[in-house]
């Protein structure tokens, strides 16, 4: 039964994955095999507490992102190794899935596209 969950889980990230790939046309890029361990990271931990944010990217650096959103401004830990697909640019638009620790976000996975 514990493998049920496990497999429900991949699943909802494998329909998650595939919208995005979608959404962002064809600039987007296939996963790599390297970023298999963060996908796995993701669909371990608690994802039914991931929110999704949609806006533009209004600020970016090695720790955070700031995403403009049309509830105001959203900064985003990047500190855990959240998976990417796209370039990391200020004035990009950008899907990123979070969740909350200890009163901050925290990226599990950033999408870009134009």
């Amino acid at each position: 039964m514990r493998n049920s969950g496990k497999i429900a889980k991949l699943a909802v990230v494998a329909v998650g994955m595939v919208g995005a790939l979608a959404v962002c046309g064809p600039t987007a890029q296939a996963a790599p095999t390297a970023h298999a361990a963060q996908l796995s990271r993701v669909v371990d931990s608690a994802w039914s507490a991931t929110v999704g944010f949609s806006g533009k990217i209004s600020a970016v650096d090695n720790d955070s992102l700031v995403l403009a959103t049309a509830n105001g401004s959203v900064t985003f830990d990047l500190t855990q190794g959240p998976y990417r697909s796209g370039s990391l640019q200020s004035g990009r638009n950008a899907y990123v899935a979070a969740y909350a620790q200890n009163g901050a976000w925290v990226a599990t996975a950033v999408f870009t596209y134009p």
